[in-house]
């Protein structure tokens, strides 16, 4: 096997490859911007001064990881709802799709998408409910 054929046959992982690299480095940068904004606050600590408020929410925000209100399921329930919604719109789709295949060699495909989105979604619904507030 040469490299032609190793890229014909696998060429479709560079996108998830490409998404774990961009993962990582919003993850350095964010680590990055967590530690001026705490060596900020040190330095107003140290000259005894009161960091402004601003400051600290800023760095409470960085430390929760809820750059836009989506992390860790700590979202608004607006947000969280959209993603119950979402994730069953999802299943739903799949699900319709698999019962129009269902005798054909690929419905098992449609199958493991449903299955997987419902799950998800039953997941999301127990956030929504159970969630913080």
């Amino acid at each position: 096997m040469n490299f032609e054929d190793l890229f014909r046959q696998f060429w479709w992982l560079i996108f998830p490859v490409f998404g774990m690299v961009m993962a990582v480095l919003g993850t350095i940068s964010s680590d990055r911007r967590t530690r001026r904004t705490i060596d900020l606050i040190k330095s107003y600590v140290d000259q005894g001064k009161e960091p402004p408020p601003e400051l600290l929410q800023l760095a409470l925000k960085e430390e929760d990881g809820d750059d836009w209100g989506m992390g860790a399921g700590r979202g608004t329930g607006n947000s969280r709802a959209w993603t119950f919604v979402i994730l069953l719109a999802i299943a739903a789709g799949f699900g319709t799709g698999y019962w129009w295949a269902r005798g054909e060699d690929y419905a098992f495909a449609f199958l493991i998408v449903t299955v997987t989105m419902s799950v998800l979604a039953v997941g999301a619904l127990m956030i929504l409910l159970f969630g913080r507030k």
